[in-house]
């Protein structure tokens, strides 16, 4: 069972290369009663200074000079950084900390660091020059070469096409690793695995030959620095086995402006899709809570109409009948009460854990009308400072918190359906749905695959098919992963060396 770890996002932004200690050496230092003209600044003539020793090193993108002995530099000293085709002029008054300018001087152990990730193009050059020109107390110019030592940075993108095949069709998918460094790159291997499910038709590539028993693609020709390397492969889309635990909760406003043909529409909604098993899988994986929200004030204002039940071969039936005879609750949408039965019910089931994917489904025409408090029962509350508008909010977070919900995996979805006035979309919207912002479905965004939806249906009539492509999209989700598994040298930016893609097959 997959745990919610965040799973890795695609990373497209190379300009920046974290350089740590170990990536730099400074040259150092000191020109001591020396008259100079550096070739790179035009510098004053100087008279012999005191002997002074500067080194320096990169960390994170911060070009540090430390003072390391000697006599003390005024911060009114001039610092001339060239690299590549960049000259810069800087004080040393302006990079020291607030302490070492208390004295006007740079003193022993005392730094100035300047921000080289302000010139992301210093990573495209071997060294950075710096020289230092001090008339305070006496004239002295000194200068130094930053090494910037060879640089390793491979990352992988994946793309798909179509992005929601439907099955039975082929789809493509095009890994390319990308050479960010500034060193050749050899005995690269990548692991792109295709899952079960999916058939394997073909591959081509650029250069090396690709598994698909194993999913590795290897003997990768050298790529040199700004090059890359391409691999294809094409497969026929296949139903897939969910392996992980998932607990869907479906929270229904049953309130008065439910009529007996809007019932209708949503009964005919959840038994077409529960029951369809190509799309709702019957394989033990999916447990499903329905919860009806709606009553009057001082009476009980939600009830579960479908405990925690897992969906098999063996309990499908139950699960159909029970939701083809679904009641409403006539009265006002008490929002927060049925946020609250509902969280309390999944977390008292028996597979229950954080670890679980979670995902809580809202189906309502309106905003909420009453309130519940957190006070263990479901009755509607008054007072307390809070609207019931509100109050659904603060049930939503309650049960984010109780679920244990990681926004990698997990989801807060809405269905506004027969919503007229724009402020209540908007609530769903902006409010409830996690994790935000929420966007409009049908069609699905699989490009924000991590963020909760609202779907505002027109009328009930259109929620059957509205219902059958949201479950589609939540419980038939694809993602398919390339990582680069092995390089003839060390990289240390490892974090864009995986990347994926998610698919919905339809």
């Amino acid at each position: 069972m997959k745990t919610k770890n965040a799973d890795h996002l695609r990373t497209q932004n190379h300009a920046l290369i974290e350089l740590s200690a170990t990536l730099l050496l400074l040259g150092l230092t000191v020109i001591v009663f020396v008259f100079i003209t550096y070739m790179l600044f035009s510098a004053p003539q100087a008279s012999p200074g005191p002997v002074t020793t500067i080194t320096g090193r990169l960390v994170d993108n911060n070009l540090v000079l430390e003072h390391m002995g000697g006599e003390p530099i005024s911060l009114n000293a001039t610092i001339g950084i060239l690299f590549g085709s960049i000259q810069l002029q800087i004080q040393a008054y302006d990079y020291v900390d607030s302490e070492t300018k208390k004295d006007g001087l740079w003193g022993f152990g005392e730094q100035v660091v300047y921000p080289m990730y302000t010139h992301p193009e210093y990573v495209e050059v071997s060294q950075i020059e710096v020289m230092i020109i001090n008339s305070e107390p006496e004239s002295a110019i000194m200068f130094c070469s930053v090494l910037i030592d060879p640089l390793s940075d491979l990352s992988v993108t994946v793309s798909v096409d179509p992005e929601s095949p439907q099955m039975g069709t082929p789809v493509i998918f095009t890994i390319t690793i990308h050479n960010n460094g500034n060193i050749n790159v050899s005995g690269i291997k990548l692991r792109f695995q295709l899952p079960s499910g999916f058939t394997f038709v073909e591959y081509s590539a650029e250069s090396g030959s690709y598994d698909n028993s194993t999913g590795i693609w290897q003997n990768i020709a050298m790529i040199q620095p700004g090059g890359s390397a391409v691999l294809t492969v094409t497969a026929i889309v296949g139903q897939v086995i969910p392996d992980e635990l998932t607990q869907l909760l479906i929270l229904l406003d049953g309130s008065g402006s439910i009529r007996k043909a809007d019932l209708d529409f949503i009964r005919n909604g959840f038994v077409t899709a529960i029951g369809n098993a190509s799309i709702f899988p019957r394989g033990g994986f999916i447990e499903v809570t329905v919860v009806v929200f709606g009553g009057n004030a001082g009476g009980i204002t939600c009830k579960v109409v479908l405990s925690p039940t897992v969906v098999t071969n063996e309990t499908i039936d139950f699960v159909l009948s029970t939701l083809n005879n679904i009641s409403t609750m006539p009265g006002f949408a008490a929002t927060s009460c049925g946020l609250l039965l509902g969280c309390d019910t999944v977390t008292a089931s028996s597979i229950f854990a954080p670890e679980n994917r979670h995902v809580v489904m809202l189906i309502s025409d309106g905003k909420a009308s009453l309130l519940c408090n957190i006070d263990g029962d479901y009755y509607a509350d008054t007072g307390g400072g809070m609207d019931p508008v509100t109050a659904a909010v603060v049930a939503r977070d309650y049960l984010i918190d109780e679920f244990g919900m990681n926004p990698m995996d997990d989801e807060i979805d809405a269905v506004a359906v027969h919503v007229t006035d724009f402020s209540t979309y908007t609530w769903f919207r902006d409010e409830i749905v996690w994790p935000q912002p929420g966007y409009t479905a049908p069609p699905f965004r699989i490009d924000l695959p991590l963020h909760g939806f609202v779907c505002n249906a027109t009328e009930w009539s259109d929620f059957p098919f509205i219902f059958k492509s949201i479950i589609t999209n939540v419980l038939n989700r694809i993602t398919l992963t390339a990582d680069i598994v092995q390089a003839s040298v060390t990289d240390p930016k490892v974090v864009n060396n995986i990347d994926g893609v998610l698919i919905i097959p339809q």
